[in-house]
């Protein structure tokens, strides 16, 4: 998804569709700084792959982790932080009283014009009405989720949005990751 918003991959491809020839190819990943709230297996395994891309990597998780941080080049940063300087700010936290609608109003003002939000984490970390306002105004560059509060989705606006890539809830349903899963139940 990082690399897609980045690279306008999704909207190109949707233009070249229509008879639409943009060769806008967006920006590289390489060099951005990213912002990572939720550091468990998921942000972990994101903060492997990053690492070919030298992004600067900001991170935040309620549990302590400095040495992991240390040994892996991350930042420990507030949230605050994460959203006043992220490139690319990536949710990966259970949905709790303290999560939800952790992105609202409030976090996506003070987000970068040209950040993206990515959430593959729970539907309700993020205030769905407040994202598809700042991405109609543009106060924000683009969004891709995963995730809704409400599945599947009934908001077609929100859906039909160009700078907001949209999955139905496929970040962990691949067949290898389905199996995965079954085998550590059974195991």
């Amino acid at each position: 998804l990082m690399l897609s918003l980045c690279r306008n991959i999704v909207h190109s491809s949707l233009a070249l569709k229509n008879g639409i020839w943009n060769k806008d190819g967006g920006h590289n990943l390489s060099g951005k700084i990213v912002g990572i709230i939720g550091v468990g297996y998921a942000g972990k395994e994101l903060i492997r792959l990053l690492k070919p891309f030298r992004c600067k990597i900001l991170a935040n998780d309620i549990i302590n982790q400095k040495s992991y941080y240390l040994k892996n080049n991350c930042v420990e940063s507030s949230k605050e932080e994460i959203f006043k300087h992220a490139d690319i700010v990536t949710i990966h936290t259970p949905l709790t009283k303290k999560t939800k609608f952790l992105i609202n109003q409030k976090t996506l003002r003070m987000m970068k014009k040209e950040a993206f939000l990515i959430n593959t984490a729970r539907g309700a970390v993020v205030h769905q009405t407040a994202l598809k306002e700042f991405l109609k105004k543009g106060s924000i560059a683009g969004a891709a989720v995963d995730v809704y509060d409400q599945e599947p989705p009934s908001d077609r606006e929100f859906l039909r949005m160009p700078n907001l890539i949209c999955t139905p809830h496929i970040g962990g349903g691949s067949q290898e990751a389905i199996q995965a899963m079954g085998l550590s139940a059974i195991g």
